[in-house]
């Protein structure tokens, strides 16, 4: 195997056989051979890369001794290295990148599993795939293709954490023999050397300034070495870091291994480039790299990676230059990449066929055309409550990540809406104390229409175990922010993270909406953020936004903007302030469970719910007394609601019915509206628009809730006509009616109850009550047959949203055994249904057997019998007909 690393002066000076007399020449051996069996071994774990990572390019031992050679042009042959140096460098070059094999953890895949940045990228994948928020379960169960996706990236995300404990660990093999195996061989040397080497192999990975911060600055010799091998640290990072990054040649990439492994997108890039490349030397205090021939039009893509690849290494030389000399080390000979500053002049040395390289790449990112179509109004219509609700959310999805990353408590954070003018016209201001954005995120997902910055490898990255801990965002399509531009086109996000400096807080501006590049800068000393967060301010074009985001009520008077805010978050569990003549909480975080319910009413009501007098006031004080929580499995609450009915004034059937009260929200914000709920429930969006949300309310837990309602409405004043409505809603949740009112007889109203005790007639007609009271506009008044019930034959939907193209079946109707018919999966949540088994109950006959025996008007076939009779005649309607078996 060619061994060239032998050859270069830095090992030739340091871990070579010396000329007699060599003093420390037992030590000097000592140490090399500890490296050649650190090389054999490590060569080993190199070779195993290719199998878990293919696309990538060269890693194995090849890549391992080139970097003695890369060192050498780098540093310079006359570099001061002591042995020791060289053998804890010559390490780090062993395992920098290992970590990117299973074969590197001992445990094999079980080790990589264990990790919490698995789990969070697995979590991610699935949610990615669903929909949903993955269970522990389904994590556990995930498809093979998204475990192998997920152990890739993890791989690449670990490679240089775990270096740092590679020359530690050890591998046995349990099938032959018992004996364990080390990178280093030698125990004391691995002791004295190893954590070092680790550490150093894992600083490729940090940003450089890193390095004097975690890095030691000098390690002294161990007893029996010469008291000169002392160990400088931070000065073989700085080597380490640019050899490696610089190293970009055809022995990365080789021709026939690239058509064997066949690497496809950005990987195919890089091998394109590197097999193109000759070695780089060096010109003065420069690298110089030349291509073998030049890049036609359809590798263009893999020149300019080429290009973003030299300006890495470019700014790692300079980087490192600079820490060498500000803190008096040794410098290095190579302090950057020549020609890299111009695409244009790189093509002189790596050429360009038929095309020329202009660096046309934009300042943060490209506005698309699909983001001025969908970014606004054709998604999410003429609403402009939007972008206010838009920009809460984002700051409230800041906080949580802010609140879980620090461990703080759960009603900590808050947010601000603000309101205001200044000499280029009036703005609406939201402001967070949240987790804040890095450049990374702000020119990246922030700005990338359609993806969102959560649950993906650059959150892991920046937010380590933030998915892992439980975090769940509000925002989960990436098109949020640009509905602002829904406002006005003049908008500015001030924008700090938590753990950074003031005066590394970021402006990003738009001057013209989507029309032009937005501009990305440093704040100046004004502007900078006092704490962690993100302020965004939006000037508005048309004053008429922010007269309709506070528009007359039907009380005759405004809205407030603490009133506005208060009613489109009524959820939240952030604190959520409005700052005008003084600063209000306005909602504070989850406290729409504990406030009362006078309170909650008022906020989701606004105005209106000031009215105290009428039939809407009396339903209100009822309606805030019968109040109840909705908790899940793992009990969490999930709703605080009653079933109401309709004031009378609005339930004759020439009138458009009205309820009090009720939404879905999705991440503290309302979404649908809920009819004869009274309340909120928590949901999930239907549409990215999230103007319809679903809520999460488990079967179980829904019917628990709707049955508990019946029992208190049974205690309140209500006519029978508002106990049947409550029924009806009752009855679509799976809940039982018990005492309400659902039907009406010859003998007036009757409950399921009162019914299932009664003695009725062996042959029953079951009327709708619509039926009944047409025939009676057009009769005249009369009195049921004593075996005829009304009822109500219909099922309401609970769920109102804008548009009527979208119907959702919520609660999802049950699936049932296949001796039920299809009819009576729907009447199992009508008050027909609850009156049929009332019957089945009172003949104690199964209900199976009445629903067998039940003749039903069809579209072919009406059935009609008298249900009454008046002085011109008898009544005949269509009607259900209940025959009792003859043998019960």
């Amino acid at each position: 195997m060619n061994r060239r690393f032998e050859n270069t002066t830095l090992w030739q000076r340091t871990l070579a056989i010396q000329l007699d007399p060599d003093p420390e020449g037992p030590n000097r051996s000592r140490l090399r051979a500890a490296y050649e069996t650190f090389r054999e071994r490590s060569g080993m774990l190199a070779a195993e890369i290719a199998i878990d990572l293919p696309d990538f390019t060269v890693h194995d031992v090849t890549h391992l001794d080139a970097l003695w050679e890369m060192a050498q042009l780098i540093a310079g042959p006359k570099f001061p290295l002591t042995p020791a140096e060289a053998f804890v460098l010559g390490g780090a070059f062993l395992i920098h990148d290992l970590g990117m094999g299973l074969a590197a953890y001992p445990a094999g895949i079980a080790q990589i599993e264990n990790e919490a940045i698995w789990i969070d990228t697995v979590s991610a994948l699935l949610k990615e795939q669903s929909g949903k928020v993955p269970t522990q379960i389904e994590i556990a169960r995930a498809p093979d293709a998204i475990r192998k996706h997920a152990t890739r990236s993890v791989l690449r995300e670990l490679h240089a954490k775990h270096a740092e404990r590679l020359a530690l660990i050890s591998w046995s093999n349990a099938s032959n023999d018992s004996r364990e195996y080390y990178l280093i061989d030698d125990p004391v040397l691995r002791k004295t050397y190893g954590p070092i080497i680790g550490k150093i192999a894992h600083s490729h990975w940090w940003a450089a300034e890193k390095l004097i911060e975690y890095l030691p600055s000098t390690i002294g010799a161990p007893g029996g070495f010469s008291n000169d091998w002392t160990v400088d640290p931070i000065k073989l990072a700085c080597i380490l870091r640019t050899a490696d990054a610089s190293h970009l040649d055809e022995r990365r990439a080789p021709g026939f291994l690239s058509a064997l492994r066949g690497p496809v997108g950005a990987s195919a890039d890089h091998w394109v480039f590197q097999e193109m490349l000759y070695q780089p030397r060096l010109e003065s205090d420069r690298l110089v790299y030349t291509s073998k021939d030049s890049f036609p039009v359809d590798k263009a893509s893999a020149w300019w990676t080429a290009f973003d690849a030299l300006n890495v290494v470019d700014k790692e030389l300079r980087h490192v230059d600079a820490l060498l000399a500000d803190t008096n080390r040794p410098r290095l000979t190579a302090r950057g990449v020549s020609y890299v500053e111009d695409p244009i002049r790189l093509a002189k040395l790596i050429g360009t066929a038929d095309w020329l390289p202009v660096d046309a790449k934009l300042k943060v990112g490209d506005v698309a055309k699909l983001v001025r179509t969908l970014g606004g109004e054709q998604l999410y219509g003429k609403n402009c409550f939007v972008p206010l609700r838009e920009l809460i959310q984002n700051a409230s999805d800041a906080v949580r990540a802010r609140r879980i990353m620090e461990e703080k408590p759960i009603n900590w954070g808050q947010v601000t809406v603000r309101i205001g003018q200044d000499n280029t016209g009036q703005w609406v201001e939201v402001e967070d104390c949240g987790i804040g954005m890095s450049e990374s995120v702000l020119i990246g997902p922030f700005l990338d229409f359609g993806t969102s910055f959560w649950g993906t490898s650059l959150m892991h990255r920046e937010l380590p175990g933030l998915e892992s801990k439980g975090y769940v965002s509000s925002g989960q399509f990436g098109i949020g922010f640009y509905s602002v531009f829904m406002w006005g086109d003049r908008v500015q996000v001030i924008t700090r993270r938590a753990e950074r400096a003031r005066d590394e807080t970021l402006i990003l501006e738009f001057q013209n909406g989507l029309a032009s590049r937005p501009i990305l800068r440093k704040a100046s000393s004004s502007e900078c953020l006092h704490e962690g967060g993100t302020r965004v301010r939006v000037w508005v074009t048309d004053p008429m936004f922010l007269h309709q985001l506070l528009a007359e009520s039907d009380t005759g008077r405004p809205w407030t903007l603490e009133e506005r805010c208060a009613w489109l978050c009524p959820t939240l569990d952030v604190n959520l302030f409005v700052e005008a003549k003084k600063t209000t909480l306005v909602v504070g975080a989850s406290d729409w469970i504990s406030i009362k319910g006078s309170k909650l009413l008022q906020r989701l009501w606004g105005p209106a719910s000031r009215k105290r007098d009428g039939e809407v006031a009396k339903l209100l004080r009822t309606a805030e007394r019968n109040l109840r929580t909705i908790t899940n499995s793992s009990g969490h609450i999930i709703g605080r609601a009653c079933i109401t009915p309709s004031p009378p004034i609005f339930r004759n059937y020439e009138h458009v019915e009205m309820s009090l009260p009720g939404t879905v929200t999705i991440g503290g914000f309302r979404s649908s509206g809920l009819f004869g709920i009274c309340g909120c429930l928590v949901g999930t969006p239907h549409t990215a628009a999230r103007n319809i949300g679903v809520p999460i309310a488990e079967p179980a837990a829904l019917q628990q809730w709707a049955t508990e309602q019946a029992a208190i409405a049974r205690k309140d004043d209500l006519s029978s006509e508002q106990q049947a409505e409550i029924a009806s809603l009752i009855r679509v949740l799976n809940g039982a009616t018990k005492e309400l009112h659902i039907a009406k007889s010859a003998n007036g109203w009757k409950s399921a109850a009162d019914i299932a005790s009664e003695s009725i007639d062996d042959e029953v007609f079951v009327v709708h009550d619509a039926s009944v009271y047409l025939a009676r506009r057009e009769h005249g008044d009369f009195a049921l047959n004593k075996n005829v019930f009304a009822v109500e034959m219909g099922m309401p939907g609970i769920l109102e949203h804008q548009g009527g193209d979208v119907w959702i079946d919520w609660p999802e109707t049950e699936s049932r055994e296949e001796e039920w018919s299809s009819d009576w999966i729907f009447d199992s949540r009508t008050l027909q249904g609850a009156l049929i088994e009332a019957i089945a109950n009172a003949w104690n006959v199964p209900l199976a057997t009445v629903l067998k025996n039940a003749k039903q008007s069809t579209d072919r076939k009406e059935i009609k019998r008298e249900i009454g009779c008046t002085s011109s005649g008898p009544v005949i309607v269509s009607v259900t007909v209940l025959n009792r078996p003859k043998h019960h």
